[in-house]
């Protein structure tokens, strides 16, 4: 008896552990279960680190992208002015900040897992705890027991996650197109070792708690009673439903806005016309001087820039060349205020004759428009006529003639652009709303406004070129002869590609969290159905002993968790919506997917719950009523 209190208790057998048979080899697949689920929430957390430093000072230098120049344009901006790194600036933020989300999501579904998987595992020990209290074992020995085996549990599923986390990031953060700094930031081994602490002690307190309340609780007879171990405990099922729904509903919620994410990044589109449209960044030699006026020596630097496309014009083989300001060819502008001459327009019985509008301006050369693919709706481009001393011109996007002018139509009308003292511009055309994606643009149609950059004292530019006999190298030099400092040569399907890259890496990573959530939660609908399937054992002895045939067995069990499913696919698709629309108002121009969209993630979230009950479904047809009912 001595030894008994002490605790040296022989091994229980597996029926008198856990009140069934085959206990401790369902407790070793809890724990399994376990392992898995641990390791994943780890895994991302070391992830998440890896990826984004933690903390608002860390996130920008392991986005940022190389900076768009900022360009004065000839233009007196306003104080509101929001220049392309700016709005870069902001995008990245936001992208963090989704990325951030979607990994806590995914590791809230893996430490909801694990706490299922490891509740179940200190319940399936609960008879051998109260047979060992009864026999005299100290709640100290208890502890020790539990302890010894949660320890074990805790170094594996950690140092898989460890190594797994470090592995997914690394990978993500080589495939990053722009410019990364090293983790290097004080802190990060403590603030990652503090987290997998934690991840691993909430966990591990669910296996603590379940097995041993038994064992300093009142009341040992209802787990040493007879028939405990074949009797239903429908809240136990309940709680088991309710958590694998909640599951479900988590990751259909991380999916719909995966595939919102997904729709909202498409292909750069390439050039319209024959030929290759090649781009050459250049720098003037000489900076413009700023005039009272904000327009400065505008004729002269025109000039400038006039005699250097006539100098490209005269390369054998050359098609077609033009300018445009940094950002113009990923629709990438300046943000500031415009002042349109709208005609009769009213608000309510208010006449409007001058309209204000927030517009992206640009400055571009003649020939840009069809060498960029941008189609011409009414009016005309700029052209030779519009030289650095005459009237300046403007052309529009259609949202703008829209909704700053009288019935839609612009042409002759005036825009007055940043301070009152600023230049006042005739519209000449109006180009289609359309313009390749690019981190820092809404896809939602903006108004925009392009002047003629011969009339603007623009320093910094994209010289655009459109040849078929590979005399870009002739272009190149002719740039560099004459002061211009040519960058790296790209074609346009290049830079549109390369300013769409983090958003398809975005997507890349929001599809990759979303598909591990969605294994996570099918994971623990596997747990699910073979706890509750266990826990049914005398009722699925009395259907059998009722004549219920294994086809009737097996649909009673796939049904069950269809059910589940069914409620986790209503818990996905309410907040599934409430993630989108968050996503919408935090980083725009990300669509709301269609009615289709959610009736398929209906269909695979209960198609995966009813394959992952596949395995508890055998279990049930095979149980056996005299040994089930014994």
């Amino acid at each position: 008896m001595d030894l008994m209190r002490a605790g040296s208790v022989p091994a229980c057998s597996s029926r008198t552990e856990a009140g069934s048979p085959g206990a401790s080899s369902r407790l070793q697949g809890a724990f399994g279960g376990a392992t898995v689920a641990l390791s994943a929430a780890a895994g991302l957390l070391v992830g998440l680190r890896s990826v984004v430093a933690l903390g608002a000072a860390g996130v920008l230098p392991l986005l940022a992208l190389p900076p768009i120049p900022r360009e004065g344009m000839g233009i007196s901006w306003t104080p509101e002015v929001v220049w392309p790194t700016q709005l870069q600036h902001v995008a990245l933020i936001r992208m963090a900040a989704v990325i951030l989300g979607l990994f806590l999501a995914a590791m809230a579904v893996a430490v909801l897992n694990a706490l299922v998987l490891l509740a179940e595992a200190g319940a399936s020990r609960r008879r051998e705890v109260a047979v060992r209290s009864a026999l005299g074992a100290p709640p100290r020995t208890l502890l020790g027991l539990f302890l010894a085996d949660v320890g074990r549990l805790l170094a594996l599923s950690l140092v898989l996650g460890l190594l797994l986390g470090l592995a997914a990031g690394g990978a993500l953060r080589s495939l990053w197109p722009g410019e990364l700094v090293r983790l290097g930031a004080p802190g990060a081994a403590e603030t990652v070792a503090l987290g997998l602490i934690g991840v691993g002690g909430i966990a591990a307190l669910a296996y603590l708690w379940v097995g041993l309340t038994v064992g300093w609780g009142t009341g040992l007879s209802p787990e040493l009673g007879a028939g405990e171990r074949a009797t239903e405990d429908p809240a136990g099922i309940f709680r088991r439903r309710v958590l694998s729904a909640v599951q479900m509903g988590a990751a259909g919620s991380v999916a719909l806005a995966t595939l919102a994410l997904s729709m909202s990044v498409r292909a750069p589109g390439a050039a319209t016309g024959p030929g290759t449209t090649t781009v050459i960044p250049v720098t003037a030699p000489s900076a413009p001087a700023a005039g009272a006026g904000g327009s400065g020596d505008a004729p002269g630097q025109g000039a400038v820039w006039q005699a250097l496309l006539d100098r490209l014009a005269k390369v054998p083989g050359m098609e077609a060349e033009s300018v445009a300001t940094p950002g113009t060819l990923v629709g990438l502008g300046v943000r500031d205020h415009a002042t349109a001459q709208c005609g009769r327009c009213f608000i309510g019985q208010l006449p409007m004759p001058l309209w204000s509008v927030l517009a992206d301006h640009y400055a571009v050369g003649p020939g840009y428009f069809s060498l960029a693919g941008r189609r011409l709706v009414s009016g005309r481009a700029f052209g030779p006529a519009d030289g650095p001393s005459t009237k300046k011109v403007a052309v529009i996007n259609e949202t703008f003639a829209r909704t700053a002018f009288e019935s839609g139509r612009p042409l002759g009308h005036l825009v007055h652009l940043g301070r009152e003292s600023g230049p006042w511009y005739e519209v000449v055309g109006v180009v289609e709303d359309a313009a390749p994606a690019a981190v820092g643009r809404d896809d939602l149609a903006r108004p925009q406004i392009w002047v003629d950059a011969l009339q603007q004292p623009i320093r910094h530019a994209d010289v655009l070129l459109r040849d078929d006999s590979g005399t870009v190298s002739a272009a190149v030099a002719l740039l560099g002869g004459a002061g211009y400092a040519p960058g790296e040569v790209r074609t346009l399907l290049g830079v549109r590609g390369a300013a769409v890259a983090p958003l398809a890496w975005m997507r890349w990573v929001a599809v990759a969290l979303g598909l591990l959530t969605l294994l996570l939660a099918v994971h623990g609908a596997r747990a699910t159905a073979l706890q509750v399937s266990r826990r049914r054992l005398r009722e699925l002895a009395i259907r059998r002993v009722l004549g219920a045939t294994d086809a009737r067995i097996l649909l009673f069990v796939l049904v069950g968790s269809a059910r589940g499913a069914l409620w986790g696919s209503a818990l996905a698709v309410f907040f599934g919506s409430l993630v989108v629309a968050l996503l919408q108002k935090a980083a725009g121009g990300i669509p709301s997917p269609g009615p289709s969209v959610y009736v398929a993630m209906v269909a695979l979230l209960v198609a995966a719950s009813v394959l992952a009950s596949l395995k508890a479904a055998r279990e049930a047809v095979a149980v056996e009523p005299a040994e089930a009912m014994a």
